[in-house]
């Protein structure tokens, strides 16, 4: 059972030329003030910074937006989303994926090129975007 469940909770499997999860998983997080609330904003490496602006593949878990078999705006997860409470990852483990083609949803991880961006309002939560996306095959 433990082999069972450590094969689970594996980012999903990064295929020759694609963008490892543990670049953007790593990352690390400090808190900014902002009146009331706090967000957590990414310290960015060197290396994610050269990251941005680039095409990149990325393979992960699908999270649909919408309740179609086909998604345009979706999220990519590291890893497989089981707890709608809880993102495996943490803030780095998902990105924000803006399809130019809409992306047939699938529950096995799907490989996903496009243009790789570092967001800069922090106050959705989300680091990370993906548009000009397509599936690969």
């Amino acid at each position: 059972l433990e082999d069972e469940w450590g094969q689970i909770w594996r980012p999903a499997p990064t295929p020759p030329g694609a963008l490892d999860w543990n670049t953007l998983i790593n990352v690390k997080i400090k808190k900014k003030s902002v009146g009331d609330p706090y967000y957590d904003i990414p310290i960015i490496t060197p290396e994610l910074r050269e990251l941005d602006g680039k095409t990149v593949k990325l393979n992960g878990y699908m999270v649909p937006l919408e309740p179609t078999e086909t998604q345009s705006y979706f999220i990519l997860m590291a890893y497989p989303h089981a707890c709608p409470f809880h993102i495996p990852g943490g803030l780095g483990g998902f990105v924000e994926v803006q399809a130019d083609f809409p992306v047939q949803f699938t529950y096995d991880p799907i490989l996903i090129e496009g243009h790789f961006r570092l967001l800069t309002d922090f106050s959705e939560g989300i680091f990370y975007q993906i548009s000009a996306a397509r599936a690969v095959e």
